[in-house]
């Protein structure tokens, strides 16, 4: 490929240099940096003599001077105006330092506005879509005047973009120019050009049956020019059907900045909740809209977060998420080590120090329902573990039962019925599966009636790990049993039988019936917080 035969075609067509850069397929970000300066290679001097009369993409001379068309009347040379340099053919101006000042304004007040403490930042580009079929155009027009040449090689204009503006930018706002595979803050310019949509009419033309599909699909497609769609159908465009029917008309500096996003990545806080509460949801309680008990453990969660970032009740509700291994009812406690949980705090303007989240663990335990011990930093992928958790961790649990009716062994059966040492120790030896097995007892549970109206009917198969009871001294009708299992079995079903939905249930132990009084979480097994792979002084 000739690249000096390729820019300077690309040129006379009325690209920038930037663009001229980017058709033979340049990857060297400091060029786009510079571009003026780094194309001067590739032109000979006359012709890079008459591109100067014709306009200039330096930074620092917007402007080119020439003369004006009528002479006076005395037939002197009248005073030399200067006008704006000319509209890239190709990226319509998104790569000419003129369109740049209005973008840099936009994204200093939005910094300012949200007050990110973030020393970098990295940038993305919504460009206007007509860039693809002037795009292609040109591409199709060094195909056919080099046969030599690939499109392929085309460096992307938003790489491009980013190399030239992100740079300017950096120096406007004083923050390095970082990846956005490393950095968490991403400034996001959507460019609007008002012939956008005008000059794309083409392609129902170009390729009327790909349109004509989507039109009868409205439901799918509610946009009819999207990114996807005009790239399909510039796929198959032959530069003479193209000039058929539609040719690059001249622009005039029209590009503007739409606006302006800044968002700074999720930041996810993980820790371990103590619920001593039996009346208290995990998540706010809404029945037909309706509150039923005033706070939950999220809320108390929460707030302390919320304060530290100064969000409103209504922000908070969309910018923080609560997550966690599974849950309990409202009315089982969770004690031990607490429930492994995870907080999602998006776009955060600034990372919280270990000192501040302590402060936050010190108020969550401030109205004594709900104990986290520390908050430490987890990454997007530490989430994972926790949600596999949900499913394949076991937990421990312990539960206080009553006794309902005499075993079948009892020989005395007058009066209420009591627990025996013979009962506990049946308890204690009791299995369903053979010795070499890892389970003790293996379930059939139906889903339970109360959480039908929000789960699919089932019938599931769990396995309780561990079993274990004793007395409880002065209530001989009572009885404290402790039990492991695998996630997903539902205890209280367990040990009351739920009308013969779950089998076998406690009381097959004891050859009675029992019936269950209070729960608590004991243990949950899973390894959370995560290891620190980061830094927690800072979050």
């Amino acid at each position: 490929m000739d690249q000096k035969a390729i820019v300077k075609l690309c040129k006379e067509l009325g690209c920038c240099d930037a663009c001229a850069l980017r058709y033979i397929g340049l990857k060297n970000p400091t060029a786009y940096e510079n571009s003026p300066q780094f194309i001067l290679k590739y032109l000979d001097q006359d012709h890079h003599a008459n591109s100067q009369t014709q306009g200039t993409d330096n930074p620092s001379d917007t402007t080119s001077t020439v003369p004006e068309e009528n002479g006076s009347d005395n037939g002197h040379t009248p005073p030399s105006k200067r006008r704006k340099v000319d509209t890239c053919i190709s990226c319509i101006g998104v790569l000419q330092p003129w369109s740049w000042d209005q973008c840099c304004e936009m994204v200093k007040e939005q910094l300012d506005k949200k007050r990110y403490v973030c020393p970098t930042f990295a940038c993305a580009l919504s460009a206007p879509l007509a860039t693809l079929l002037r795009e292609k155009h040109v591409t199709l027009t060094l195909s056919n005047a080099h046969p030599e040449y690939d499109p392929r090689v085309v460096t992307p204009l938003k790489e491009a973009w980013k190399w030239s503006f992100g740079e300017h930018l950096s120096r406007y706002i004083a923050r390095p120019l970082h990846s956005g595979a490393v950095c968490p803050l991403l400034i996001t310019v959507t460019m609007d050009y008002p012939d956008d949509l005008q000059e794309l009419e083409v392609l129902k033309t170009l390729a009327a049956p790909l349109f004509e599909s989507r039109s009868k699909q409205k439901k799918r497609f509610t946009v009819e020019l999207t990114r996807r769609s005009v790239e399909q159908a510039l796929a198959d465009v032959s530069l003479p059907s193209l000039a058929a029917c539609w040719r690059p008309p001249p622009t005039a500096g029209t590009l503007s900045c739409a606006s302006v996003m800044c968002a700074h990545a999720p930041v996810y806080l993980a820790g371990r909740y103590i619920k001593l509460s039996r009346s208290l949801p995990q998540t706010p309680w809404l029945v037909g809209g309706v509150r039923m008990m005033e706070s939950s453990v999220q809320e108390i969660i929460f707030q302390p977060i919320a304060d530290l970032y100064q969000m409103s009740p209504e922000d908070a509700e969309h910018r923080l998420k609560f997550i966690s291994a599974g849950r309990e009812d409202v009315d089982v406690r969770c004690l031990g080590d607490g429930r492994p949980f995870a907080v999602e705090i998006a776009d955060p303007p600034r990372q919280l120090s270990a000192e501040e989240l302590q402060r936050a663990c010190d108020e969550m335990a401030r109205g004594g329902r709900v104990r986290v011990a520390r908050l430490v930093r987890a990454t997007r992928e530490d989430l994972a573990l926790l949600k596999k958790g949900e499913e394949f961790k076991t937990k421990t649990y312990e539960a206080l039962c009553v006794k309902l009716t005499h075993s079948d062994y009892d020989e005395n059966k007058e009066g209420p019925p009591t627990v025996s040492e013979r009962d506990i120790a049946n308890i204690n030896t009791y299995r369903t599966t053979p010795e070499d097995c890892e389970a003790r007892v293996v379930l059939r549970q139906k889903t339970p009636i109360r959480v039908l109206h929000r789960r699919p009917l089932l019938d599931r198969t769990r396995s309780i790990l561990q079993l274990s009871a004793r007395l409880v001294p002065g209530h001989p009708s009572l009885f404290v049993v402790r039990v492991s299992t695998e996630a997903g079995t539902y205890i209280k079903e367990w040990v009351n039988g739920e009308l013969r939905r779950s089998r076998p249930p406690l009381g097959a132990a004891i050859a009675a019936r029992v019936d269950i009084l209070a729960l608590d979480v004991a243990t949950v097994h899973l390894d959370w917080p995560p290891a620190p792979s980061i830094d927690n002084k800072k979050l």
